[in-house]
């Protein structure tokens, strides 16, 4: 359904009438011939809030269209995306066309029920001491790096990357899914520079939020990279 006017516009949130609307559900926002994406998240009787995910420059009540398409966000899925780089929502951004998915995912998934998991056991040897002998790392594992100003965050997740093997199981093959938030350029392009220059990129998939992307993509490419690992 598309609706024209919006009744208020607030921040990166707009608020019209619907009453079909659900929450979650994936918005497209057109105005001037672009387009962007919003998400529902918050109902109220007939009154539906959408954050957009980007910019809202020259967002009017007037000359806006909101199209509800009737889904959540989703992600594409299938062995193509192994070298692939994507922006923070999921679209590719390395010019080299669009996804042949064999599925498609709800990255609003329901949490896994731990007790139902198997036992992890495979080993990944990341060539750096500190994690390999304190917190070794299990695939199938999340490792977040958290990190500040100045320090050579960017340095180490490219070495993690390049280095990771699974040990005496040389054979076996595994993939890496690489999420980084809130990035700038140069660090961007180090991260793809450097997978490229060490051959480790055919096994990755990237998924970049940059420094000047929607803070509210934050929220969301993390989901694009556990769905994907999934």
């Amino acid at each position: 359904m598309e609706f024209m006017n919006l009744e208020k516009i607030e921040g990166n949130f707009i608020v019209l009438e619907n009453e079909e609307a659900s929450y979650n559900e994936v918005v497209e926002i057109k105005i001037d011939g672009k387009k962007k994406l919003g998400q529902v998240v918050e109902i109220n009787k007939n009154k539906v809030i959408v954050q957009v995910l980007g910019d809202i420059q020259g967002f009017s009540l007037n000359n806006t269209s909101v199209k509800f398409l009737g889904h959540p966000m989703e992600i594409k899925l299938s062995e193509e995306i192994l070298g692939r780089i994507f922006n923070g929502l999921g679209e590719p951004i390395d010019n080299l066309g669009e996804i042949y998915f064999e599925c498609k995912k709800n990255i609003n998934g329901s949490a896994i029920n731990p007790v139902s998991r198997v036992y992890p056991r495979n080993y990944i040897q990341t060539g750096i001491s500190s994690i390999d002998g304190l917190a070794t790392l299990i695939r199938g594992q999340k490792l977040p790096i958290f990190s500040g100003n100045g320090l050579p965050h960017d340095k180490l997740a490219a070495q993690i990357v390049r280095q990771a093997s699974l040990g005496n199981n040389l054979n076996e093959k595994f993939g890496i899914v690489f999420v980084a938030m809130g990035v700038k350029y140069d660090v961007a392009d180090y991260f793809k520079r450097a997978f490229e220059e060490s051959g480790a990129m055919e096994r990755v998939v990237m998924f970049l939020n940059l420094a000047n992307d929607s803070v509210a993509e934050r929220i969301i490419t993390p989901r694009l990279g556990l769905n994907t690992a999934e």
